[in-house]
């Protein structure tokens, strides 16, 4: 009983803190489209203003490690971007095994949806977790 309610205890923080300030980053971190020089740039400040809570990019932090992410989700941006905006519904959809596997292997912790971020917004993220740069 006790190991239960210490589990659902630390899945509620772990949604609570990687949801904190999603409201605030509607507007401070959707910049694509704005002189704000090159794209590793706006993905640094977007992945600091919208992952770093939960995410590091070289070891397991609150989420999995964000380095090699693409070749873990077999180059499909496509993909990547439709998780990243909506994680839920590509788990509940079932079509993607990745995305069912890493549901699993973090004991059904979600990640909040970021559907305030674009599809540029995005794709600079990932430019930037794969340069590796911090």
């Amino acid at each position: 009983m006790k190991r239960g309610i210490s589990i659902c205890l630390s899945l509620a923080f772990f949604m609570l803190s990687c949801g904190q300030g999603q409201n605030e980053n509607k507007t401070a971190t959707t910049t694509a489209g704005t002189e704000q020089g090159p794209v590793n740039s706006n993905g640094k400040q977007l992945f600091i203003n919208n992952c770093q809570r939960c995410h590091e990019l070289n070891q397991d932090k609150m989420g999995p490690k964000l380095a090699g992410v693409l070749s873990r989700w077999n180059n499909d941006t496509t993909q990547i971007i439709a998780f990243i905006k909506d994680p839920q519904q590509v788990i509940s959809g079932g079509k993607n095994s990745y995305a069912t596997q890493l549901y699993s292997t973090w004991n059904g912790a979600q990640m909040p949806s970021f559907s305030n971020l674009n599809e540029a917004d995005i794709k600079d993220i990932i430019s930037y977790i794969n340069k590796g740069v911090e």
